[in-house]
């Protein structure tokens, strides 16, 4: 086995002369492992995990097996045959404290590169909440903000229009995460995830809970923030499309809101060329 893991290695470095002195590792074992015929797709997955998870393995070695692993599930069909070979565990354990923040963003970003788009892949990973989730919440508030950046992304990714995954954000006091973000907008790298992260909850429609964290938060104050001639024109679109979603899910916005809005509109109409047309004439029939 030590041979055949010192062999994967290299086959997912492209180590030819370190491939070409390890030797082809016993027929039998590669059979039993990956099937006849050699590696395919899913043995390969199969392969870029054992890499992954070989103490023996260098960092650079792991994160070049994750990124190959990365790519290999962009392909629809190797992102549910995650939950086939039994891999969702070995991803989400990569996750924990004790592993090196570079194979923790990695592991995030396959999650949600996994499940985004794809209900198979997003009833899988639920299969493993709330450890998973529950990490991926966790880790949104880490210093590191390529990796809290790549969680808000994964969580995003899992919610959209599945309300099974919504049902679980809001167990392990989510919305906390959302309050915790909009305190700060300055980043707008984490400002467009956290508005993400919103676009997704509503994605799964709106009720009287979902209501009552809107007003709990002072949500649409917030929102507003973003609306100035000066502001992130990714984030003021964002916002207008989540005003957009909100107005057509028949939210109620009290006067106050309704004024915020107004201004903000105001404040944003220098850049009317830039930003996308539809939902800032919507959000204008919001105000009227």
């Amino acid at each position: 086995m030590e041979k055949l893991l010192q062999w994967s290695i290299a086959q997912q470095t492209g180590d030819k002369e370190s491939a070409e002195k390890i030797g082809q590792p016993d027929p039998k074992l590669l059979e039993q492992l990956f099937g006849g015929g050699g590696p395919d797709e899913p043995a390969l997955m199969k392969q870029s995990i054992m890499v992954v998870e070989n103490p023996e393995a260098t960092l650079e070695n792991k994160q070049i097996a994750f990124d190959n692993f990365e790519m290999l599930i962009e392909n629809l069909d190797n992102a549910n045959n995650i939950e086939n070979l039994k891999l969702w565990t070995s991803i989400i354990n990569q996750l924990s404290p004790e592993v090196d923040d570079s194979l923790k963003i990695y592991a995030a970003s396959i999650i949600g590169t996994a499940v985004q788009n794809n209900p198979n892949s997003q009833e899988d990973f639920l299969k493993y909440c709330p450890q998973g989730l529950s990490k991926l919440i966790e880790l949104s508030n880490s210093d590191n903000l390529d990796l809290q950046h790549k969680c808000l992304f994964a969580i995003a990714s899992f919610i959209r229009n599945y309300e099974p995954g919504y049902f679980q954000f809001d167990s392990l006091n989510g919305w906390s995460l959302i309050s915790s973000k909009l305190s700060d907008l300055s980043n707008h790298k984490t400002n467009l995830r956290v508005l993400s992260i919103l676009s997704s909850i509503l994605s799964t429609g709106l009720n009287d809970e979902k209501i009552s964290q809107i007003s709990n938060l002072k949500l649409i104050h917030h929102l507003v923030s973003n609306l100035h001639h000066e502001g992130h024109i990714g984030c003021i679109d964002k916002t207008l499309n989540i005003i957009s979603q909100l107005a057509s899910l028949n939210y109620k916005f009290s006067k106050n809101e309704i004024n915020d809005l107004a201004t903000g509109l105001d404040n944003v109409e220098v850049l009317k060329n830039e930003i996308s047309e539809d939902d800032y004439n919507f959000a204008k029939q919001v105000v009227h």
